[in-house]
C-alpha cells in the first residue's frame, strides 16, 4: 500500500465545524468535496460548502453550495448521473427526525449549481434518498439510494429509481428487534455482487448490521456481523477484483469512541473483515468517513476532530 496524498482539506477556523463530507472525481480526475459547515452541527448557519483539489494538493477556500435560509443543512451526498451530471442531496430541518431532501445539480462538472428543488416534493417523512452515503448504479441501470430515518425507532429504507432519478419507488423500512426511541439502524452502505445487492448498517447495538437483496427490491432482516461499531458513520467500495474496502471506526458500544478509524478488506463479499490499516490512532474523533475507488487509487475523506476533513489517497492495495 502507498500513500499518494494525506492532506487536509479545510484550514482551521475558530469557532466553526465541519462534518459528514462526501465526494466525487472530476472528469479531469480532480476531486470536489461537500460537506456541513458552520458554527456547530444543528445550528441556523450551517449550510452545504465544497471544495475542490487543485493537481499541487491545494484544496479551495470553502465554496457555499446551499443558501442562507437559517435552517441546518446537513449530510450532503454527490452522485453522477449516466448522462454525466452530478446531483447534489443534502438534508434540511431543524431536526433530524423533520428532514426533508433538497438536491441542486450541475452540468458542468461542479462549476456551477441550479437552483434548490425537493427530493420528492412534499414528502415529510424524515428524508428521502442517500442519507449519507453513496448511491450506486445496479447492472440493470436502475440507481439505488440508501437511505434511512429517525423518527423514533431508527430505521433504513432503500429509494430505487428507473428513470435516472426523476421518480423514486421507496422500499418497506427496515427495523431490528426490540427496537425503541433513538435505537436502531441507520445510513446503508451498499454495493452489489453477483450473489445480489447487499448494504452494511450503522447501527446502535454495538456491531455493524447487514441486509441482502437479490435484485434490490426485497430485502432480508437485518442481522448483526462480527465487525464492531460504535453507533458512528460506516462507507464501503468494491474493488473491481471482488474485494471489498469497509472504513469504520472499529469500536463496539453505542457512542463509543471514535478513534482509531481504519480501513477493512474482505475477500468473500463481505462475511469476514481483516485489517489492512489505521488512518489515524490518535485520541479524538475521526468518523464519518467517505470512499471512492477509481483507477487504482483509493480516495478516502473523514472528519477530523470537527475541525477540518481529512483528504487520503492510496494505491497498491
Amino acid at each position: 500500500m502507498k500513500i499518494l496524498a494525506n492532506e487536509f482539506i479545510l484550514p482551521f477556523k475558530e469557532g466553526w465545524q465541519c462534518h459528514a463530507s462526501h465526494f466525487i472525481l472530476r472528469k479531469d480526475g480532480s476531486v470536489f468535496c461537500v460537506y456541513f459547515y458552520g458554527s456547530k452541527e444543528g445550528n441556523n448557519d450551517v449550510r452545504i460548502f465544497g471544495s475542490l483539489r487543485a493537481e499541487d494538493g491545494r484544496w479551495s477556500e470553502p465554496i457555499p453550495l446551499t443558501e442562507e435560509d437559517g435552517i441546518p443543512h446537513w449530510n450532503p451526498v454527490l452522485f453522477r448521473r449516466e448522462d454525466g451530471a452530478v446531483v447534489l442531496f443534502y438534508k434540511v430541518g431543524y431536526t433530524i427526525a423533520d428532514w426533508i431532501t433538497k438536491c441542486k445539480i450541475s452540468t458542468d462538472d461542479c462549476e456551477t449549481w441550479s437552483e434548490s428543488f425537493e427530493m420528492i416534493e412534499g414528502d415529510r417523512s424524515g428524508g428521502r434518498g442517500p442519507v449519507r452515503n453513496k448511491a450506486i448504479t445496479l447492472k440493470d441501470g436502475s440507481v439505488l439510494a440508501p437511505g434511512s430515518t429517525e423518527k423514533g425507532p431508527w430505521r433504513c429504507f432503500f429509494d430505487r429509481s428507473f428513470d435516472g432519478g426523476k421518480t423514486w419507488e421507496r422500499s418497506p423500512d427496515l427495523c431490528i428487534e426490540e427496537e425503541g426511541n433513538g435505537k436502531g439502524i441507520i445510513q446503508p452502505t451498499l454495493w452489489q455482487s453477483k450473489e445480489g445487492v447487499h448494504a452494511l448498517l450503522r447501527s446502535t447495538e454495538g456491531k455493524i448490521y447487514r441486509t441482502d437483496s437479490k435484485d434490490g427490491s426485497a430485502w432480508c432482516n437485518p442481522y448483526p456481523t462480527e465487525m464492531p461499531n460504535n453507533n458512528s458513520g460506516i462507507d464501503l467500495v468494491s474493488l473491481s477484483d471482488g474485494r471489498l474496502i469497509l472504513c469504520c471506526n472499529p469500536v463496539s458500544g453505542n457512542w463509543a469512541a471514535r478513534t482509531p478509524i481504519s480501513l477493512y478488506e474482505s475477500r468473500d463479499n463481505g462475511k469476514t473483515f481483516t485489517l489492512l490499516t489505521h488512518l489515524t490512532t490518535m485520541e479524538g474523533k475521526y468518523a464519518y468517513p467517505a470512499l471512492r475507488y477509481e483507477d487504482g487509487k483509493l480516495h478516502i475523506t473523514y472528519t477530523w476532530n470537527r475541525k477540518t476533513l481529512q483528504y487520503f489517497c492510496l494505491t497498491d492495495l
